[in-house]
């Protein structure tokens, strides 16, 4: 990769099933952090683990009673060699502070999410794993794009430099219909454009060359992705108040942090 190469980021997870019919998942949001730059996503990954290594302790049980450890042992270990049941902080186990403290340092860096109402989609989308893969393909790219044509807007990067995607996605399998596989279907969207045949439109290229990698990570290890479920999971919670108390300026201002949203379908 040469110098020229503009890299980018993305760390990306879910919260809320895409499953139809149901009064409890009515929602379903996926989305992340972005950076520009290896060196700020390390940076940002340094600063959210001292968070979370201040705040882990209260939420593991064995940890707690046993007087004779302090603090600093989160610092010292990782799952695998832990003596304690130390889980990973998701969002739907947090406390409001707890919640509100890692947030903070979320809404530093580049956020984007996609809102997708279940009860709005075809039947079809819900037919078996592989169309609702093919589904979640969807939105990824779609989110991606959106980034990137925001990215390009703020003049934050140059359309006619190549540019390099680096996805890491929470660990999950991801079945699709299509013919191709997400790195391919996002570089052949960005870079030449679509055409839809049944309706008769297309999309034209917004990169001049772009490569895309996606990576599966576990988010116990991986800190950007532990801040994507937190972000998810704070949007999707504020979007159902929104649903229940029909306050779309207290949902805005909630959500006014994202860099970049879509609500689908």
């Amino acid at each position: 990769m040469d110098n020229k190469t503009q890299v980018i980021y993305i760390n990306m997870d879910d919260s809320g099933q895409l499953i139809k019919d149901n009064p409890t998942e009515l929602v379903f949001v996926y989305g992340g952090i972005f950076f520009l730059s290896l060196k700020e996503q390390e940076n940002f990954s340094r600063q959210y683990k001292a968070l979370v290594n201040k705040i882990k302790p209260k939420y593991c049980k064995d940890f707690y009673e046993d007087k004779k450890i302090d603090t600093n042992y989160c610092l010292k270990h990782w799952q695998n060699n832990c003596k304690y049941n130390c889980p990973e902080l998701k969002s739907n186990m947090l406390k409001s502070s707890d919640r509100r403290r890692l947030l903070n340092l979320v809404k530093k860096y580049h956020t984007s999410v996609a809102v997708i109402s279940n009860y709005k989609l075809k039947d079809y989308i819900f037919d078996s794993k592989a169309s609702k893969g093919r589904y979640k393909d969807y939105i990824i790219k779609r989110e991606v794009k959106k980034i990137i044509e925001n990215l390009i807007s703020q003049n934050r990067i140059d359309s006619n430099t190549p540019v390099k995607l680096i996805l890491n996605l929470d660990e999950q399998s991801t079945l699709s219909n299509g013919y191709y596989d997400l790195e391919s279907s996002i570089k052949e969207e960005l870079q030449f454009g679509i055409l839809n045949y049944n309706y008769g439109i297309s999309f034209p290229p917004i990169l001049r060359a772009v490569t895309v990698k996606v990576n599966y990570k576990d988010s116990y290890y991986n800190y950007p992705v532990q801040a994507a479920d937190l972000l998810v999971g704070e949007v999707r919670h504020a979007y159902y108040n929104y649903l229940q108390n029909k306050d779309f300026e207290k949902y805005r201002k909630r959500t006014s942090f994202l860099n970049t949203s879509i609500y689908l379908p």
